[in-house]
């Protein structure tokens, strides 16, 4: 576990209160976050952003795990474990929060996923030695800080079942996302899934992409934002008041229809024919016209026709 990088989140007994520290030794913890729980996770159209810890709600049992592609890195974070004995010294809740990080490469997945299915099986409440050895890692130190004890970490950690890394049979079907209600049904299969096959490379997510970077499990109770987990395209998603987002309907082009007159409407005026009146040189025509038949029925002695 030397290639791993842990981190502890809880509360101090004076001002100093709830912080984070890296876990470098036994005697060397100073004062740091882990900043990949800070990673954005994708943005909004009016401008706000989401990142990691927003998935999960830090004060009640959760787990979540990441995969980032561009520092190749797998994370793995446990939270909201409460702390019954400095729950009472200090006169309220105390929670631990756990994040291991490591190289994205099979050895370490493997550690990551034995831990997990232990901290699922803490949440089932099937089995406590998750939050016990937590309990037992990690105390008061002095006013302003806090102390975790390594070894009792990693010799758990070495003592817990193995987990197994079989090929699933339908490879299509584990690559696709499922999000959903928290169950006792969801977590146990996760737990399976979670100690029988490696986690995917690359999977299909809500919006139908595919991904290889990113959240990929998240177990928590409740959801500031219920969408979030698939707005953020996990994996694997479950949490007591999750909603799948309304789906963009793409409007065609409608095609333009000439739309012509109905006979009720239809105006004589509409008709393009001309009524125009005789122009005046066809009738001084016409009528010398008729003078010179009138004049030759004369001459040539015939009846007038008029």
């Amino acid at each position: 576990m030397s290639n791993f990088e842990i981190y502890v989140k809880t509360s101090a007994l004076g001002n100093t209160g709830i912080h984070w520290r890296s876990i470098e030794s036994e005697e060397h913890q100073p004062r740091k976050d882990p900043s990949l729980i800070k990673r954005q996770v994708f943005g909004e159209q009016n401008g706000q952003i989401a990142i990691v810890n927003d998935l999960i709600d830090e004060v009640k049992p959760s787990l979540l795990i990441l995969r980032d592609n561009e520092n190749k890195k797998l994370l793995l974070e446990t939270t909201g474990i409460e702390s019954p004995q400095r729950s009472t010294k200090l006169n309220r809740k105390v929670f631990n929060s756990i994040v291991w990080i490591a190289d994205d490469i099979e050895e370490n997945e493997v550690v990551l996923r034995k831990i997990a299915h232990s901290a699922i099986q803490n949440i089932l409440q099937k089995d406590f030695s998750f939050s016990e050895m937590i309990e037992k890692s990690v105390e008061f130190y002095g006013l302003e800080e806090f102390r975790v004890n390594i070894k009792n970490i990693n010799e758990y950690i070495g003592h817990i079942e193995p987990v197994y890394s079989h090929q699933f049979s339908d490879a299509e079907f584990y690559s696709k996302y499922q999000i959903g209600h928290k169950s006792s049904e969801s977590l146990e299969k996760l737990a399976e899934d979670l100690r029988n096959y490696s986690l995917p490379k690359q999977w299909l997510n809500w919006d139908g992409k595919t991904k290889n970077d990113g959240v990929l499990i998240v177990v928590t109770e409740n959801l500031e934002k219920r969408t979030i987990l698939h707005k953020a395209g996990v994996w694997r998603g479950f949490a007591n008041n999750v909603e799948e987002p309304a789906r963009e309907v793409v409007e065609l082009p409608q095609k333009k229809t000439e739309v012509l007159p109905s006979l009720e409407t239809f105006q004589p005026e509409q008709l393009q024919v001309s009524h125009q009146p005789i122009p005046i040189l066809w009738r001084i025509m016409i009528m010398l016209l008729v003078g010179v038949i009138v004049i030759l029925f004369i001459i040539l002695g015939f009846p007038s026709p008029v």
